[in-house]
């Protein structure tokens, strides 16, 4: 009555003003203004509170018959939702004609627009679009999903839970994070969601010291959200209720959508009360959703309320930053290599014997000082400790030298960053190698390292600073053979006989072909027919060793190996032998075979059957034989399994 009161008052000011000083058509232009002003006050204290009952459309442009598009298509809904227009089965939206004028027609005398003609103008435009005015602190106005394409026609809304691409744990400034998941299906008819009702608990912490703000999202995109406080969350009874409206999300009919709901962290919780936070439950009470469907009826959902979920909360991201330590696929195998650099040929600088990865997770953190284990063990000379060198690839971070095994770098200031994975190489150089192996193992542990998360905070070990990387033996000497392994491969022929005669077996055969190389020195090597070859039996121990599902096997039937040594590998002066020259390098095939059954007939018991290469046999300038038996019992040096006989 006040604001009809007031308009009059305006209008008749204009009025007494002489003609002389405005034209008729100035007159009624700001007539048409006042009334859409009044119109808009009109609606805003009528409909305080109820945005969630208009449109999420705000137009700018008249509308009558003849008129297309969007808006139009909006316009319609909105008065399918009032009950103003019913759509005949069959007709699309998006056309403004004689039944969408009369719509509008009786809206406007619903709400005491005159003259009700059903023209969609300024004073009729101001009144719909007040309705969207949000209160509360919604923030919202997003249709989603297209318009009803069902129009007249009734439906069913089905409300389940969804918890996929939820978070378990929620830390302190966190934004946005999806804490509860709802599948809202459309049965018959298109829905139109409109409303979301969530139940926060008993707990006022939930929104005084917890979540600060709630969206309603689909498909990654924010249709509304609100501030979760005093003036917005509603407390009945002992329960607390956040209702987030100003949205418009279509699902079509026979089809779901996964509404997630998010939530902003307060920035500063103290530990108490994110134990209590822990252990406070949301939901979606029944009826918690509301939509509306092609016959204009709102639809609940759900029958009973949803399941609860809780979600913990953390302190900041920052505060549980963690940082393990790994050993990389790329370092070293257990080996031995030859040091013959230097004028006494005793070294060997930059040998690889540790690759490690750091993983962050949760925060950036910066490495600030590294202690190396390299622990030696042996009665051979060489020496690990003059210069050892942390790079990652080829980037040098520092060097330092070895004290009494241990290697500290100092003031590093290495970042890795969040969610990411950083590779380092350790390299050491090698001095007063002999002919005696000695032999070296690096580890890296957390309990050697000291750690900051962003915050400048430590990273505590044990708790957050965790992991090792313990590398593989290298063994050192100053001359010899250098060995490795080019592949391996395994087989089987013939066909499983039974106990008994004929003695005529099944064979498995594996073959390795391995490269040796002569380093510091020439190497001599002994030929199948030597009594010290380069692979086969020496005093109590062969070359190979056959495994039965991964134990050394104990059968014991006759074996045969055979192998051909490279031309370039001199047999002048030898027997039975062959001299290969400082520098060269062989690849020797050799193959090991071992029959199904032994001499008496008796047949070895199926299983899976592999064969590890374990000694190699060389002997120096001299014709003192040594053994290269790094590889014994490492899988690297073993073939695959296979079944046998």
């Amino acid at each position: 009555m006040f604001a009809t009161a007031v308009a009059f008052t305006m209008v008749l000011s204009l009025v007494a003003v002489p003609a002389s000083a405005q034209t008729t058509a100035e007159l009624t232009a700001q007539i048409n203004s006042l009334l859409a002003m009044i119109a808009q006050l009109q609606a805003q204290i009528a409909g305080s509170g109820s945005a969630s009952a208009g449109t999420a459309v705000q137009y700018n442009t008249d509308l009558t018959v003849g008129s297309t598009g969007a808006d139009v298509t909006s316009l319609q809904q909105f008065l399918v939702g009032k009950g103003f227009l019913q759509m005949p089965a069959g007709v699309s939206y998006g056309y403004f004609g004689p039944l969408t004028k009369a719509a509008v027609a009786s809206y406007q005398a619903s709400v005491g627009i005159t003259p009700a003609v059903g023209y969609f103008g300024p004073i009729t435009r101001a009144n719909v679009n007040a309705l969207n005015v949000s209160t509360g602190g919604t923030t919202g106005g997003t249709t989603t999903g297209g318009g009803i394409t069902t129009p007249g026609v009734e439906g069913t809304l089905t409300v389940t839970t969804n918890s996929s691409g939820l978070v378990s744990t929620v830390y302190e400034g966190d934004s946005m994070a999806p804490i509860y998941g709802i599948n809202v299906e459309a049965k018959t008819s298109d829905i139109a969601i409109q409303r979301v009702k969530v139940n926060l608990g008993t707990n006022s912490k939930i929104y005084t010291k917890g979540y600060s703000r709630m969206y309603v999202t689909v498909d990654g995109n924010t249709l509304a959200s609100v501030d979760l406080n005093s003036s917005t969350v509603v407390k009945e009874s002992s329960t607390y209720y956040i209702t987030i409206t100003g949205f418009n999300l279509v699902v079509p009919k026979d089809s779901k959508k996964q509404i997630v709901l998010k939530a902003d962290v307060m920035s500063s919780i103290d530990s108490t009360d994110r134990t209590t936070l822990s252990n406070i439950n949301l939901a979606v009470p029944a009826n918690g959703i509301r939509g509306i469907d092609g016959a204009g009826i709102d639809q609940y959902g759900p029958s009973s309320a949803l399941s609860n979920r809780s979600t913990s909360f953390s302190a900041e991201l920052a505060e549980t930053a963690t940082l393990k330590v790994s050993l990389n696929s790329s370092s070293p195998n257990k080996t031995t290599v030859v040091a013959d650099g230097g004028s006494a040929d005793d070294e060997l600088d930059n040998l690889t014997v540790l690759v490690f990865d750091l993983k962050a997770e949760k925060d950036d953190v910066l490495l600030t000082d590294f202690i190396l284990d390299i622990a030696a063990t042996g009665a051979g000379g060489a020496t690990a400790s003059t210069s050892v060198t942390l790079l990652e690839g080829s980037t040098e971070l520092d060097t330092t030298s070895a004290t009494t095994r241990y290697a500290t770098f100092s003031n590093i200031d290495f970042l890795i960053p969040k969610n990411t994975t950083k590779t380092l190489t350790v390299k050491v150089d090698i001095r007063s190698a002999n002919s005696t192996i000695q032999n070296f193992i690096a580890t890296a542990s957390s309990t050697g390292m000291t750690a900051e998360n962003s915050l400048g905070d430590t990273v505590t070990i044990g708790t957050y600073l965790t992991g090792s990387a313990t590398g593989y033996q290298i063994g050192v000497r100053n001359a010899g053979a250098e060995v490795t392994l080019v592949s391996k491969s395994i087989t089987t022929s013939g066909v499983a006989q039974t106990n008994g005669t004929p003695v005529s077996t099944s064979t498995l055969a594996a073959t390795f072909n391995v490269k040796v190389k002569a380093v510091g020195s020439d190497v001599i090597l002994g030929t199948v027919a030597s009594a010290t070859p380069v692979f086969g039996k020496t005093g109590a121990t062969n070359s190979f060793v056959l495994y039965d599902g991964g134990i050394a096997s104990s059968v014991n039937n006759a074996t045969s190996t055979s192998f051909t040594i490279p031309s370039n590998c001199s047999t002048s002066g030898l027997t039975n032998g062959c001299t290969l020259s400082e520098g060269d390098s062989v690849t020797i095939p050799v193959t090991f075979q071992i029959p199904g059954r032994d001499a008496t007939g008796s047949a070895v018991s199926s299983g899976l059957y592999s064969v590890g290469l374990e000694k190699i046999n060389w002997s120096n300038s001299s014709g003192t034989l040594q053994s290269s038996t790094f590889m014994a019992g490492e899988v690297d040096w073993r073939t695959s399994d296979v079944s046998f006989p």
